[in-house]
């Protein structure tokens, strides 16, 4: 008796697979994060990874902007008429990011991508997740130093 074997189409085997690296990827991705509106028009992960890198760009440059109001922020801020206590306070912030900066790049790096098995997936995982932390970190200047 011959028996046939059922074999799934090449593409349905493709999804399967895509499906199952996001259930094993899903410790770094949320449909929440900023980044999972991001991107969706790629259909490749070397694209995806362009688009997402050019994404951490502008995410970075709206960081940095956010840091120097930070700064001018103390600057103008008449509670702390010591310019020693404001000078304090500066290097205290610019401590504080420099550690923050520190933090997002090593949960962002290697850790991503053993979360992701060394696989391609990892390559715009990482970038999607420093772009995630960035713009939190943005709201959280901005909202922690308001132009008054």
């Amino acid at each position: 008796m011959n028996h046939k074997r059922s074999r799934l189409p090449q593409a349905a085997a493709s999804v399967l697979a895509g499906l199952l690296a996001c259930l094993v990827g899903s410790t770094t991705a949320s449909a929440d994060q900023p980044s999972a509106k991001l991107c969706l028009n790629e259909t490749s992960t070397p694209g995806t990874t362009d688009c997402m890198n050019r994404a951490l760009q502008e995410a970075d440059a709206k960081l940095n902007a956010a840091y120097k109001k930070a700064m001018s922020v103390i600057d103008h801020d008449d509670r702390a008429a010591d310019p020693n206590a404001k000078a304090l306070w500066k290097t205290q912030l610019e401590r504080a990011q420099r550690a923050w900066i520190a933090f997002r790049d090593a949960d962002c790096g290697d850790l991503t991508y053993s979360e992701w098995a060394n696989g391609s997936g990892a390559n715009p995982a990482v970038p999607a997740c420093r772009y995630d932390k960035t713009v939190d970190r943005t709201a959280d200047l901005l909202g922690r130093y308001p132009l008054h």
